[in-house]
């Protein structure tokens, strides 16, 4: 599928308001609302916008956030990315090239929360790392960085 300009301001107005109706989003854009709602189908039907949601800043709700970074033996570490990815603290699970497993968790305590998590993961050499301060919460993806991808095309 190609992108172009306007898909991309669809998506960059959607990834700030989800909220936003497509017919305001039309009269923001200058093309008819229909237009917008067709292109928005078509982005959600290819992949391109896997789902519309609310964001959640973890420490807003005094929750906190860590990083959990597993030294997992290669040949395990696919199948122990998809056990850890089943654990509600996970909130994103990635798997390294040799093997490592780095995952984000949010626990509502710190050290009872995230002893919790570790517990079941069980006995692999692991590193934590309990985050501070979030200096910058983004979830999207910056439409700049798309128009560097091969599916773009401007028209």
């Amino acid at each position: 599928m190609k992108i172009d300009r306007l898909d991309l301001e669809i998506i960059k107005h959607l990834q700030e308001d989800a909220r936003l109706s497509f017919r305001h989003l039309g009269r923001k854009l200058n093309v008819p609302h229909t237009t917008v709602f067709t292109r928005a189908e078509k982005l959600v039907k290819n992949g391109v916008i896997k789902k519309f949601s609310a964001l959640i800043h973890p420490h807003d709700m005094g929750l906190q956030t860590g990083f959990v970074i597993i030294d997992a033996p290669p040949a395990k570490s696919k199948d122990m990315a998809e056990k850890i990815s089943k654990f509600n603290e996970a909130r994103r699970v990635y798997r390294t090239f040799d093997g490592k497993i780095i995952t984000k968790v949010v626990v509502s305590d710190q050290h009872r929360g995230l002893e919790k998590f570790l517990t079941k993961i069980g006995d692999y050499p692991m590193t934590t790392l309990a985050v501070h301060d979030v200096v910058k919460f983004e979830e999207g993806v910056h439409p700049e960085i798309l128009k560097s991808l091969d599916i773009y095309q401007d028209k």
